[in-house]
C-alpha cells in the first residue's frame, strides 16, 4: 500500500470519527421522529380535566395533592385544604403546554438535558410532576434545563421536557415553570376566617393570668357598634378600641401550620387568652390564642449609651373548636319591615349551606394550630380598661340670642337707631328730661347792701358839703 493510499485512508478515518462525535453532542434538533408533533399538547386535554390527583417532586421536597370530598387537600399537612390559586396555576400551565421543538434522543443523552432522574449529581436532577387519574398513573412528566434564548437578549426561550411514556426523545415547551415549588407549606390554603360571617359577642378571659380582667362586648347585628357589658354609671364605651374586633378573624391568615408537639416545646400557656365568640348565624367558637415563649439572648451592655435594640415581634398560636353549629334564626315580628324580612328568609334559606360550611371549617380547624403574627390578634390582649373611657357629663346648651338690628326706610327718621356703616351722621341732641320741664326755675338774689350811717359832728361845725360835680367823660370834653 502506498503512502497516498494510507494517507487517505487516515483522513477517511477521522472524517468518520469527527463525525460520529459531533453527531453525538449535538443530536438532530429538527427531526420529526419524535412521537409529538410541533403545537402538540405535552398532556393530554382529557386527562388535565379529570386528574385527581397531582405529585410535584424537586430535589427533596415533594408535595402529594389529591380531591377528597370534591376538594383539593395537602397529604404531607394531614390533608389540610390547598390554595386553590396554586392548584389552577399548574393546571393551567400544563394545559397551555404544547411542543414548540422536538429533539430525538435516546436515555444515554438525557443527561445533557437535566433529564435524567437517575443521576445522582446535586442540582442536576429533574422537576417531576405526576399526574393521576382514579389512583393509577396516568402520566410523569421530568422538567430538565431552562432554554436559552438565541436572539441576544439573555431571555428565555422554553424548557426541555420528557415524559415517562415517550422514548423518543424530548420536546421544547414554551412554558418553563418557573413558579413551581415542591415545598408542602407553599400549597396549603393560609386563609384564617372562622369568624367570616360576623361576630356578634365576644367573652374574653385569661385563665392562667389572674391580672388579667375579663370582658365582653356584644352588639344586635353586624351592623352595630360593640357596647362593652357591666358598664358603671360614669363608664362608656370607647368605641375606638372596639371598632377593631369587628374584623377580628374575619379575613386572616396565618404564616405556618404547627404539629402539635412543637407547639408545647414554643407556645407560652400561662400567658394565654380564651375567647368565646358567638358569629351572626349563632355558631359558637372557643378559639385560644397562646403567645410564643421569648428567645432568651444574653445581650452585652454598651458602653457607648446607644439606644438598645427594640424587642423582637412575638408571634402567636391560634387553636380553634366550634362548639355548636348555626341555629334557625328567631321568628321575626308580623310589623317588621321588608329589609328585615328579607333578611330572615335568606337566613331560613341558607341555612343549610351555613352548617356545610361549618362542618368543613371543624373539619379543617379543630385538632391544628395556627402561627400568626401580633397584628393578627392584638386586640384579645387589651384589658379591659382599655376599652372603655369615663363617662362625658351632658352639659345644657348655652343660648345666646342677638337682638333684631332694625334696617331704616328712606322715609323713615333715624330716631336711637345705630348708625350705618360707612354713614357719618351728626350727634344726638340731648332732650331734657320730661320731669323736670315744670319744675321752677332756680334765680340767684342778692341781698341789699347797707351803708353806714355817718357819725355825729358839733352843730358849730356843721358845713354844708359842696357839690360834687360830675366828671367829664372822654365823650363830652372839647377837642383841643
Amino acid at each position: 500500500m502506498s503512502r497516498l493510499q494510507l494517507l487517505i485512508l487516515w483522513i477517511l478515518a477521522l472524517g468518520a470519527g469527527f463525525y460520529y462525535f459531533n453527531s453525538k453532542d449535538v443530536p438532530d434538533s429538527i427531526s420529526n421522529k419524535t412521537e409529538l408533533e410541533v403545537g402538540s399538547q405535552i398532556v393530554p386535554s382529557d386527562l388535565i380535566e379529570t386528574v385527581d390527583s397531582l405529585t410535584v417532586i424537586s430535589g427533596d421536597d415533594k408535595a402529594s395533592l389529591k380531591k377528597l370530598d370534591g376538594r383539593w387537600v395537602v397529604s404531607e399537612k394531614g390533608d389540610f385544604p390547598a390554595n386553590y390559586d396554586s392548584i389552577n396555576q399548574i393546571i393551567g400551565a400544563l394545559r397551555e403546554a404544547k411542543v414548540a421543538q422536538s429533539v430525538v434522543a435516546t436515555d444515554e443523552y438525557y443527561d445533557r438535558f437535566n433529564l435524567d432522574p437517575a443521576t445522582e449529581e446535586d442540582g442536576e436532577q429533574p422537576d417531576t410532576i405526576l399526574l393521576e387519574k382514579d389512583g393509577k398513573e396516568s402520566s410523569t412528566i421530568f422538567l430538565g434545563k431552562t432554554r436559552e434564548s438565541t436572539g441576544g437578549s439573555g431571555g428565555r426561550a422554553g424548557r426541555f421536557v420528557r415524559l415517562s411514556n415517550d422514548e423518543s426523545g424530548v420536546y421544547v415547551v414554551q412554558e418553563s415553570f418557573s413558579f413551581l415549588n415542591a415545598s408542602p407549606d407553599n400549597w396549603i390554603n393560609k386563609s384564617l376566617t372562622p369568624l367570616k360571617e360576623g361576630v356578634v359577642k365576644m367573652e374574653v378571659t385569661a385563665p392562667n393570668d389572674e391580672s388579667f380582667k375579663s370582658w365582653t362586648v356584644s352588639r344586635e347585628s353586624v351592623r352595630d357598634d360593640f357596647i362593652v357589658e357591666g358598664l358603671g354609671e360614669k363608664e362608656e364605651t370607647k368605641s375606638s378600641e372596639t371598632a377593631a374586633l369587628k374584623n377580628l378573624l374575619a379575613g386572616a391568615t396565618f404564616t405556618e401550620l404547627i404539629t402539635s408537639d412543637d407547639y408545647k416545646k414554643r407556645a407560652n400557656e400561662k400567658a394565654a387568652r380564651q375567647l368565646k365568640a358567638t358569629d351572626s348565624t349563632g355558631t359558637t367558637f372557643s378559639i385560644t390564642v397562646t403567645p410564643e415563649k421569648k428567645t432568651e439572648e444574653k445581650e452585652e451592655k454598651k458602653e457607648d449609651g446607644s439606644n438598645p435594640t427594640p424587642a423582637p415581634a412575638v408571634d402567636y398560636f391560634v387553636s380553634i373548636e366550634i362548639l355548636n353549629g348555626p341555629t334557625k334564626p328567631e321568628p321575626i315580628a308580623a310589623d317588621a319591615s321588608v329589609q328585615e324580612k328579607a333578611v330572615y328568609a335568606e337566613r331560613v334559606n341558607n341555612l343549610a349551606d351555613v352548617s356545610t360550611g361549618v362542618n368543613r371549617m371543624r373539619k379543617t380547624y379543630e385538632g391544628r394550630y395556627f402561627l400568626v403574627s401580633e397584628a393578627t390578634i392584638g386586640s384579645l390582649n387589651k384589658n379591659r380598661g382599655e376599652l372603655i373611657q369615663p363617662k362625658e357629663e351632658e352639659k345644657k346648651p348655652v343660648s345666646v340670642a342677638t337682638p333684631p338690628i332694625r334696617v331704616p326706610s328712606p322715609g323713615d327718621k333715624a330716631v336711637n337707631s345705630p348708625p350705618l356703616p360707612g354713614i357719618n351722621t351728626p350727634p344726638p341732641s340731648i332732650a331734657r328730661p320730661k320731669e323736670t320741664q315744670n319744675k321752677p326755675k332756680i334765680e340767684a338774689v342778692t341781698p341789699p347792701i347797707q351803708v353806714p350811717p355817718i357819725p355825729n359832728k358839733p352843730k358849730g361845725e356843721e358845713t354844708t358839703p359842696e357839690p360834687v360835680e360830675p366828671a367829664e367823660s372822654e365823650k363830652d370834653s372839647p377837642a383841643e
